[in-house]
């Protein structure tokens, strides 16, 4: 049986909309489930836990957006019950979708994840007791991530289907003001020490922020993250080259240095604030684990 962790409010009310089409998709079919629904941030980490302690429960399907999902899979990292993941996206970035390549359409999503022969398993980033399935960031990104999910205008893009552009408006907002610091990064046995870094982005897939590929040749399941380090630019310098990494070529920009490993050691003269998944995951130093293909998900 399928428990259903649904968050009515994503995407400015989408999630409920979803939600209503799979309900009846699912009397329809008369197939059974179990439905909880979160009425609070934060709360479908517990409910997918409370899901869990029923046995019959084989799989957890996330109803919502990037923060959805990044919940839930606590949920079932922390109650440590063996279980398959989907999704179904209903958010504003909708990450995990894009790159995992899951229907946009929720009925199609609903068929592959009641289908059930297509998974794959996938590594989880490891931090602070917790983990994250997209990426972690420290520093500019981190306070992008919590500029974008305090903003107003959010709501406003979501009504209008252009959430997207609330991480590029909050990127702006905090790049006029952010003040880059020396850094020093151990990924694995190396050691690299950057003065002037704006940013390090450890990613798992290659997109965050609704859609910027700040790792394009990041693989989910290699047993490695793909770093993205950004130091040593001006501030304009960054402005104008921000569009390049919707389409990956700020690879080729030389501000940006990237690496890959597995464990991953972030220090900094003064803290950086860390997201995981575009959810605020508190401040450095912090160390980030790859563990391999930790979860399977629905795909």
């Amino acid at each position: 049986m399928l428990g259903f962790i649904v968050n009515p409010v994503s995407g400015n009310g989408r999630g409920a909309m979803v939600w209503k089409q799979l309900e009846e998709e699912l009397r329809q079919r008369n197939v059974a489930y179990l439905v909880r629904k979160t009425s609070m941030a934060g709360e479908a980490k517990q409910l997918a836990v409370d899901v869990l302690q029923n046995g019959s429960v084989t799989g957890i399907v996330a109803v919502g957006g990037d923060g959805t999902v990044n919940e839930v899979v606590n949920g079932i990292h922390e109650s440590q019950v063996a279980c398959a993941f989907g999704h179904i996206p209903a958010g504003s970035g909708n990450d995990f979708a894009r790159g995992h390549n899951l229907p946009r359409d929720p009925l199609q999503a609903l068929e592959k994840i009641l289908q059930g022969n297509v998974t794959k398993t996938i590594d989880v980033l490891q931090l602070n007791g917790m983990v994250a399935i997209n990426s972690v960031g420290a520093g500019l990104d981190g306070q992008v991530a919590v500029t974008a999910n305090r903003a107003r205008y959010k709501r406003w893009l979501n009504k209008i289907k252009l959430g997207v552009l609330a991480y590029f408006l909050a990127v702006v907002r905090v790049l006029l003001t952010y003040k880059p610091c020396s850094v020093t990064v151990v990924i694995d046995d190396r050691q690299e020490t950057l003065e002037n870094v704006w940013l390090i982005a450890v990613a798992n897939i290659s997109s965050y922020g609704g859609g910027m590929q700040i790792c394009p040749d990041a693989v989910p399941d290699d047993g490695r993250a793909d770093i993205c380090v950004v130091s040593h630019a001006s501030r304009w310098s960054l402005l104008r080259a921000f569009p390049l990494i919707y389409t990956g070529k700020h690879v080729h920009h030389p501000a940006a240095r990237f690496f890959r490993g597995s464990t991953i050691t972030i220090q900094s003269e003064r803290p950086m604030v860390v997201h995981a998944d575009g959810e605020m995951a508190g401040v450095t130093p912090i160390t980030v684990n790859v563990a391999r293909r930790r979860l399977t998900i629905l795909s």
